[in-house]
């Protein structure tokens, strides 16, 4: 085997090893256990995975355009109430997608970690069951067409929020800055791994502190 995969396997299971530690540290530190992540992307279903709790969001495994997301969070219990996903077969959405994109109302879901729109429906149903609705947090990042008018919409929406972003936003007081961004065009996959310490972009924030509701971005 080369030597430069001997090496980024090692890495991987040191990584991992301090990863699981400092996830044993965040289970310690936290204490709000009904949390409800609404996020754009797959970050909130990390988040709960590290934390060892179960979904309490239908925001799990997917991940949706930034006005296709705002719109949902400010029409919340109008989208909530629709069960019914719709496969998307336009070629200009879709574009040769190896997972499926379905339709709830008039938004769209990029259905990344499912085989087929009746799973994530599945899904879908049976979380949304399970929030609670007084304990809603919401996750966004600068990806997938944010713009600094959507940026104004998510600071009115009435839940404690946070949005990671590429650069510094003074103008937007819940967007938070990760570092290791400022040559791209928006961040990246925040919870990809960085060095060899089990640390992420997300890191960054506190977001346990966030999630229990003793931090605002």
């Amino acid at each position: 085997m080369p030597l430069e995969r001997v090496g980024n396997a090692f890495g991987r299971r040191v990584w991992k090893f301090f990863r699981a530690w400092r996830n044993r540290l965040n289970r310690v530190k936290f204490h709000e256990k009904n949390v409800c992540i609404l996020s754009m992307n797959c970050t909130g279903g990390i988040l709960y995975h590290d934390l060892g709790l179960p979904f309490l969001s239908p925001t799990i495994n997917l991940f949706f355009q930034a006005e296709d997301f705002i719109r949902f969070c400010e029409r919340l219990d109008d989208y909530l109430k629709i069960d019914d996903l719709v496969e998307c077969f336009d070629p200009d959405i879709v574009q040769g997608r190896p997972y499926p994109v379905a339709w709830l109302g008039d938004i769209r879901l990029f259905l990344v970690h499912y085989h087929s729109v009746s799973e994530a429906q599945d899904s879908w149903n049976r979380r949304k069951i399970r929030m609670k609705k007084n304990e809603i947090v919401v996750l966004a990042t600068d990806r997938d067409g944010m713009t600094d008018s959507l940026k104004d919409r998510f600071e009115k929406l009435p839940y404690p929020k946070v949005m990671f972003v590429h650069k510094p936003d003074p103008i937007h007081p819940s967007c938070f800055y990760l570092r290791g961004y400022e040559q791209e065009s928006s961040v990246g996959i925040v919870t990809e791994s960085t060095g060899w310490l089990g640390a992420r972009k997300v890191d960054q924030f506190d977001w346990v502190a966030f999630l229990n509701g003793t931090q605002k971005s």
